[in-house]
C-alpha cells in the first residue's frame, strides 16, 4: 500500500488523499459517516458550512459507535445496525426502513449531546426487541429505553447526563413512579454486566419464540420476575448458596460460574460439563457461562469442550468493561451465551458408539483435550470421554498431568459407557499390567520396604518393589498425634512398614509405621505421673490448641481453653506464641486410648 502511495504522489496530492480515502471507506464502510464529519468539521467551524452535513455525520457517527459496541457486540441475534440521520422537512415525515437501515429525520438542534439522544430514543422501538414489545407493558418498554440511553448519556459527560435526567428521564417518572423504581434494579443489573448480555439477549430470544407462535400474551409480571432472579445473582454475598436455574415459563435460563483458576486446576472440566448436562437436562434453552478474571484462564481452556460440544452451541463470547461487583470494585466479566442445539438426539451417540465399534472393555485411541490432577478430559473420534486420576495408573499419582499431556494421543481402554449423559469413562489399568498378577503379594504382619510418595486424603501413598501400591493411614504414621504439616515430612523416604490388612476384592493393602515398633504408652503413662512439671518448645500453633514438644521428645497438646484461661499475652495466643518458644507446662492427663497427653499452663497451676 505504501508503495502505492509513493506512486500516487508522483502525480500529486489530490489523486493519492482520494486512494486513501476510498481504501478506507473499502477496509470499513461505516467511516463514510466519520470521514464526512472530519471534512466538514474546519468549514463548519470556520464559515458555518455544511452545518446540516458535518451535524448528521457526527450525530450519525456517535450513535453507531454506541450502539455497535455497548449494545448489538453483546446480543447473539442482532448484527451491527446502520443509522442515517436526515434533516426534518416536515412535522409529518415518518421514520422508515431502506435497505435495512433506519433513517431517522430530526429538528435542526443547536445542542448535539440532545441530538444524539432524541435520535436513539426515536430509534430504540425499532431496533431493541422489537418483537416482544407487544407481550410488555408501556412501562417495561420506557424503562428498558430509558436504561439504554442512561447507558449511553454516562459516556456523553456530565452535560450528557443532564440532558437525559431534564429531557427524558424526569418527563417519562413524572408520570409513571413505577418507572424509576424498574430503571433502579435495571442498572444495578447494567453496572454489574447483565443488563445487555443476559436480560436484553433473553427477551430477544423469547421474543422470537413469541413471535413464531403468535403469542400476543402480556408477559410482564413474568419479566419482572426474571429480572428479580438475576437480582438475586447481582446481590448475592460472598460464598451464599443461591439458586442458578429458572425455569420458570416463559423463561429457561441457568447460569455457571467458573471457579478460580486454583480450584479449577484441581477438579478440572468435568464438573462444569456435568452440570451443563443437568441444566440441559432439566429444560435450560439458554445456559450463560461466567468467569471473573481469576478465571478467565480456565475459561479459555473450557470454551473448546463448548465449542465441540453435541448438545449445545457457543452463539457468543461476551466481554463487560468495569462491571461492579458486589464489593462496589470495579472489574471485567466474560460471558459465553450457549443456547440447545434442537435437533441433537441422544440417538446420535449410540450411532457414534456403533460406527467406531467402541464397547465397554474395547480398547481406544484418544487426544487429551485437557487434564487436571483429578480427571482429564479425552476426545475419542470425536465422542467425549472422561478419565480419572485413580484409573491412570497402577502406580499411586499425585496428579492426572504425571502421566498425560495435553495435545497427546494415548491407548485406553472402556470401562464404562453412560448413554443418558453421552459419556465414555475410561482407564489406563491395562489386564496385563496389573502388579496383583505380576508382584508377590505380601502377607498380613509381614515387615515390607516401601517408598513414601504422596500425601492423600486420609493415607500416604506408597510403593512397594516399584509396582505395587500400598496404603498407610495417618493414624498409623506414629504412636503420637501428628499433622498434616508433620505427615509431609515421610513423602520421598524409605521406611518398612508392617502389613496389617489387605483388602483382595479392592486390590487395596494397608500398612502401619508405627506398628514396627511397641506401643509406648503405657510406659508414657509410668513416666510421666499427673502434675508432672516441664519445659517444652512450641512446636505447632492452631485455632484450637498449641503443640508442645517435651524434653523427652514425646509431643503433647494444650487446649484453647487453658491458654485463654492464663490470661495476659495467652488471651490472643495465635498472635502472641511463635514457633520455637519455650513454655513451662504440666501434665493435666494422658489418654491412653487417644495416645495424647495434655498439657496445662504451670501459670495455671499456680492461680488454682
Amino acid at each position: 500500500m505504501e508503495e502505492i502511495i509513493k506512486e500516487f504522489l508522483k502525480v500529486g496530492i489530490t489523486p493519492t488523499l482520494l486512494l486513501v480515502l476510498l481504501y478506507l471507506i473499502i477496509q470499513e464502510p461505516d467511516r463514510v459517516e466519520k470521514i464526512r464529519s472530519l471534512i466538514t468539521l474546519p468549514f463548519f467551524r470556520i464559515f458555518k458550512w455544511f452545518s446540516k452535513t458535518h451535524i448528521s455525520s457526527k450525530v450519525a457517527t456517535q450513535i453507531n459507535e454506541f450502539l455497535n459496541s455497548s449494545i448489538f457486540s453483546e446480543l447473539t441475534h442482532s448484527e451491527n445496525f446502520k443509522i442515517k440521520v436526515k434533516w426534518v422537512e416536515n412535522a409529518s415525515d415518518p421514520i422508515f426502513k431502506e435497505t435495512g437501515t433506519l433513517i431517522l429525520r430530526m429538528k435542526e438542534e443547536n445542542d448535539q449531546t440532545k441530538n444524539i439522544l432524541s435520535a436513539v430514543h426515536t430509534a430504540l422501538p425499532h431496533i431493541i426487541c422489537p418483537l416482544i414489545r407487544k407481550n410488555l407493558n408501556q412501562t417495561f418498554e420506557k424503562s428498558i429505553d430509558l436504561a439504554i440511553l442512561k447507558k449511553l448519556s454516562n459516556k456523553l459527560g456530565r452535560h450528557g447526563k443532564i440532558i437525559f435526567k431534564k429531557y427524558f428521564l424526569d418527563p417519562e417518572t413524572d408520570l409513571n413512579s413505577k418507572i424509576r423504581d424498574l430503571l433502579q434494579k435495571l442498572q444495578q443489573l447494567d453496572e454489574y454486566g447483565f443488563f445487555v448480555p443476559i436480560f436484553l439477549n433473553e427477551l430477544e430470544l423469547l421474543s422470537e419464540e413469541l413471535y413464531s407462535e403468535n403469542d400476543q400474551n402480556d408477559y410482564s409480571q413474568e419479566t419482572l420476575e426474571f429480572l428479580e432472579y438475576l437480582l438475586t445473582i447481582v446481590n448475592r454475598e460472598i460464598g451464599e448458596n443461591i439458586q442458578l436455574e429458572y425455569l420458570s415459563s416463559p423463561f429457561k435460563v441457568s447460569t455457571i460460574f467458573l471457579a478460580r483458576s486454583i480450584r479449577a486446576e484441581t477438579n478440572g472440566l468435568r464438573p462444569y460439563l456435568r452440570r451443563l448436562e443437568i441444566n440441559l437436562d432439566k429444560g435450560s434453552e439458554t445456559i450463560y457461562i461466567i468467569a471473573f478474571p481469576t478465571a478467565f484462564d480456565f475459561f479459555k481452556r473450557l470454551l473448546p469442550s463448548l465449542e465441540s460440544h453435541d448438545r449445545i452451541f457457543v452463539k457468543k463470547i461476551v466481554k463487560t468493561v468495569n462491571s461492579k461487583n458486589k464489593i462496589k470494585s470495579y472489574q471485567n466479566l466474560k460471558i459465553a451465551i450457549l443456547t440447545r442445539n434442537e435437533v441433537y438426539s441422544d440417538k446420535l451417540f449410540e450411532v457414534k458408539l456403533e460406527e467406531n465399534n467402541i464397547l465397554v472393555g474395547s480398547k481406544v485411541s484418544g487426544i487429551v483435550d485437557d487434564v487436571s490432577q483429578n480427571e482429564a478430559i479425552i476426545n475419542i473420534l470425536g465422542i467425549r470421554a472422561h478419565i480419572v486420576k485413580s484409573e491412570c495408573s497402577w502406580l499411586p499419582i499425585e496428579s492426572c498431568k504425571d502421566v498425560l499431556l495435553k495435545d497427546t494421543e494415548y491407548e485406553f481402554i472402556v470401562k464404562k459407557i453412560d448413554k443418558s449423559t453421552s459419556m465414555i469413562y475410561l482407564s489406563m489399568k491395562f489386564v496385563e499390567n496389573d502388579p496383583w498378577k505380576n508382584v508377590s503379594i505380601p502377607i498380613v504382619g509381614e515387615l515390607i520396604e516401601v517408598e513414601f510418595k504422596f500425601n492423600s486424603v486420609n493415607t500416604i501413598k506408597a510403593i512397594f518393589d516399584d509396582k505395587l501400591e500400598v496404603e498407610i493411614k495417618h493414624e498409623e504414621l506414629t504412636w503420637f498425634l501428628d499433622s498434616d504439616n508433620h505427615q509431609d515430612e515421610f513423602i520421598g523416604l524409605r521406611k518398612f512398614v508392617k502389613v496389617i490388612e489387605i483388602d483382595n476384592v479392592n486390590h487395596r493393602i494397608f500398612c502401619s509405621l508405627r506398628q514396627t515398633i511397641e506401643n509406648p504408652w503405657p510406659l508414657i503413662q509410668n513416666s510421666l505421673p499427673i502434675n508432672t512439671e516441664l519445659n517444652g518448645k512450641v512446636s505447632e500453633i492452631t485455632d484450637y490448641y498449641v503443640r508442645v514438644m517435651l524434653p523427652n521428645n514425646y509431643f503433647g497438646i494444650i487446649p484453647k481453653e487453658s491458654l485463654e484461661k492464663a490470661g495476659n499475652e495467652y488471651i490472643n495466643f495465635k498472635d502472641n506464641v511463635v514457633i520455637g518458644q519455650g513454655i513451662d507446662v504440666y501434665v493435666s492427663k494422658i489418654f491412653l486410648k487417644k495416645q495424647k497427653i495434655r498439657l496445662d499452663l504451670v501459670r495455671n497451676k499456680n492461680k488454682s
